[in-house]
C-alpha cells in the first residue's frame, strides 16, 4: 500500500491531472474558497503546497506572484509553461526562512503522513505576520466517507486518507500559527452531465475497472447531486482553516 502524498500521485499523477485537464472549471468554487480569505490582499508571493499541476494559479487575485511546491513528476511536468514550480518534499522545500507572504494547501494534505513536520515547514517558510489557508476533507463527511469507502474498494492502490479531525487545530498551534477562522465551507464541483461528473471522478480518483455510469450512482448515492443554472452539482464540502504567523 502507497502511504505518502508523493508515493501515491508518483503511480496516479497523470490520472489525476487528465481529469482536470478534462474538466478545468469542475472544481472553481474549491479554488475560490481557498483563496476567500486572502481577498484584496498586499502584494506578495504565495506558495501553494502540494501544487497538483498547478491549478491554483489561474485564480490568484491581482498582486499575489505564485510558486508551487509538489514531489510529483507527473504534476510539476503538467503545470503551465512559465509557472514558477519547485519539485521538493513538503517538508524539505528549498527556500529560504521567511521567504513567502501566503501558504495555501488544497485537499491533499490527508494523504500525508507527518503533518506535524508540514505544518513546522510551512511555518518556517511563512514571513512573520503571513497567512496561511489549509482546505481538506473533514473526518466523517460525505466526502470522507465516499473516498474512504466507495474510492478505497474501487482503486487498485486503496484510498485510505487522513482527513481533518479534532487533532489538527493543536498541530497547527504546535507548529506556531495562530489560528483566525475554522469553518466547513460547501464548494460544489459542477459538470454539464451526471456521465461528465463520472468519468471526472473515475479518473480524479483513479477507479480503471468502473464505468462513468456506475461511479455517478455512487456519487449520487453517498454525496448526492443538485441541479441549478442548466448544470449538474456534486454536493462537496471542505474544512478551511486561517492561520497567520
Amino acid at each position: 500500500m502507497f502511504d505518502s502524498y508523493a508515493e501515491i500521485f508518483a503511480e496516479r499523477g497523470a490520472a489525476y491531472h487528465a481529469a482536470m485537464a478534462a474538466c478545468p472549471r469542475a472544481r472553481d468554487a474549491e479554488f475560490h474558497a481557498v483563496l476567500e480569505p486572502l481577498r484584496n490582499p498586499p502584494e506578495g508571493l504565495l506558495c501553494d503546497m502540494p501544487s497538483g499541476g498547478g491549478y491554483l494559479a489561474a485564480h490568484l487575485p491581482p498582486g499575489l506572484r505564485y510558486v508551487g511546491v509538489d514531489p510529483s513528476d507527473d504534476f510539476i511536468d503538467a503545470c503551465p509553461a512559465g509557472l514558477d514550480r519547485i519539485k521538493a518534499d513538503l517538508v524539505a522545500v528549498p527556500l529560504d526562512d521567511a521567504s513567502v507572504d501566503y501558504i495555501v494547501s488544497l485537499a491533499a494534505l490527508h494523504h500525508e503522513p507527518d503533518l506535524p513536520s508540514v505544518f513546522r515547514e510551512m511555518r518556517r517558510l511563512l514571513r512573520a505576520g503571513g497567512r496561511a489557508v489549509i482546505a481538506d476533507v473533514a473526518i466523517d463527511t460525505a466526502p470522507a466517507v465516499f473516498l474512504n469507502g466507495f474510492v478505497h474498494a474501487n482503486n487498485p492502490m486503496g484510498h485510505e486518507g487522513h482527513f481533518l479531525d479534532d487533532r489538527i487545530a493543536g498541530l497547527l498551534e504546535n507548529a506556531g500559527f495562530m489560528i483566525s477562522d475554522d469553518r466547513l465551507v460547501d464548494v460544489p464541483w459542477k459538470f454539464e452531465t451526471r456521465g461528465e461528473a463520472g468519468q471526472f471522478c473515475s479518473q480524479l480518483f483513479w477507479m480503471p475497472s468502473l464505468d462513468a455510469g456506475a461511479v455517478a450512482d455512487a456519487m449520487d448515492r453517498e454525496i448526492g447531486f443538485f441541479a441549478s443554472d442548466g448544470q449538474i452539482h456534486l454536493r462537496w464540502q471542505l474544512r478551511r482553516i486561517t492561520c497567520s504567523a
